[in-house]
């Protein structure tokens, strides 16, 4: 039995609409070729920032917090993977 997978249609901006995925065990399938990626996300708060970019943070609690996510397919850096891959 195939998972369930939430279609998203991209909106004449290339973009999906936001989603609010699941913390944990949330997976995406490429539109183009299938690939399903894992994927995981946390939402953070940055405690303290250093002068090379760097910073510490601390991990929100899940129930209080949540994260969104959207989507665009970027079609250069997919053919350059892609001629790269069949080459």
């Amino acid at each position: 039995m195939m998972a369930r997978m939430k279609r998203h249609e991209a909106g004449g901006d290339g973009w999906s609409e936001w989603d609010q995925p699941v913390m944990r065990g949330y997976r995406m399938c490429c539109c183009d070729c299938g690939l399903v990626h894992d994927m995981e996300f946390i939402a953070f708060e940055v405690t303290k920032r250093f002068p090379n970019g760097s910073y510490e943070m601390k991990e929100l609690p899940i129930d209080r917090y949540q994260v969104r996510l959207r989507a665009r397919r970027n079609n250069r850096s997919t053919a350059q993977v892609r001629r790269h891959r069949d080459g």
